[in-house]
């Protein structure tokens, strides 16, 4: 009888401890894609002030403005999607930001892109 009782005590615990580490990983994950997404940022602002079209003075972007970036799985920017990054977790906060931009919940297995705004002097992140 003593032998039930502890099993079953063990298997209201380990009933306990599963979802809350689960909930622990995708927490993980997603503060990996917000490390990541916001390396990317990064690297497309560099791209866009590197630019030879780009007049930072007056914020004009001929060509900048019209390239999407796909940020890859080495942490880089590119304008294709062969070796694009896909986020790792589930985000369900819709007041997630990054860069300085609301960017709000995010699906697993998305493709980040940019898309730097002339106006707005930023990228625009968004998932496809």
């Amino acid at each position: 009888m003593e032998m039930l009782i502890v099993v079953a005590i063990i298997a209201i615990l380990i009933a306990i401890a599963i979802p809350t580490f689960a909930s622990s990983l995708n927490k993980a994950r997603v503060a990996t894609d917000e490390a990541n997404i916001r390396a990317g940022y990064a690297d497309v602002m560099v791209n866009v002030l590197l630019d030879d079209n780009y007049d930072a003075e007056n914020g004009n972007a001929s060509t900048a403005g019209q390239t999407k970036y796909y940020l890859q799985k080495d942490g880089s920017v590119a304008t294709t999607d062969t070796n694009a990054y896909k986020t790792q977790g589930k985000n369900d906060s819709a007041t997630t930001e990054i860069a300085g931009q609301k960017v709000g919940a995010w699906a697993k297995d998305k493709k980040v892109t940019y898309q730097y705004d002339n106006t707005k002097n930023q990228a625009v992140i968004s998932f496809e």
